[in-house]
């Protein structure tokens, strides 16, 4: 891409969560603009030319911390961190995963804190000594109301 307001050009950029939807969208957007993009997730998937993906478990801190170690080694220090990693339930959830609020399961309530809170800090806690001077983040948060079940509020109490 021939804008230089937004040209990345040999900047490293991170993406967590990015085998996702938004994910991929971010990854590509990044890749366009000429960054060196990796993406932070635990699941495999396609990534653009010139990008690499790493597993990475963001409620982990040494998974945070090893993966950031190779991309460093690699590529030098990270100059843009998009923080997208997050759950919600599925549409094909169980039925007690998007029923009524009183009776979300505990379980599923931690899992989501984990990955969308934790997950978070413990990325900007591993990351922001090493970013380059002048260096982004953004903490991505997609929302939406739907189904009259409890999706909305996981996302609500991380909000």
């Amino acid at each position: 891409m021939s804008d230089a307001l937004f040209d990345l050009e040999g900047r490293v950029a991170i993406v967590t969560g990015g085998m996702g939807q938004l994910g991929q969208t971010y990854l590509d957007g990044l890749a366009e603009r000429g960054a060196r993009v990796v993406s932070f997730d635990v699941e495999d998937g396609p990534v653009p030319d010139g990008a690499k993906a790493l597993r990475v478990d963001v409620t982990d801190r040494s998974s945070i911390q090893h993966a950031l170690d190779e991309v460093v080694g690699e590529w030098g220090v990270p100059h843009v961190l998009v923080n997208n990693a997050a759950l919600d339930s599925p549409p094909d959830a169980p039925a007690e995963e998007v029923g009524p609020f009183e009776n979300y399961p505990e379980a599923s309530f931690d899992a989501v804190m984990d990955v969308n809170v934790k997950g978070v800090v413990f990325t900007l806690q591993k990351l922001l000594p090493l970013l380059a001077p002048g260096a982004s983040v953004a903490v991505a948060f997609a929302f939406a109301v739907d189904r009259g079940g409890t999706f909305w509020f996981t996302y609500l109490a991380e909000s």
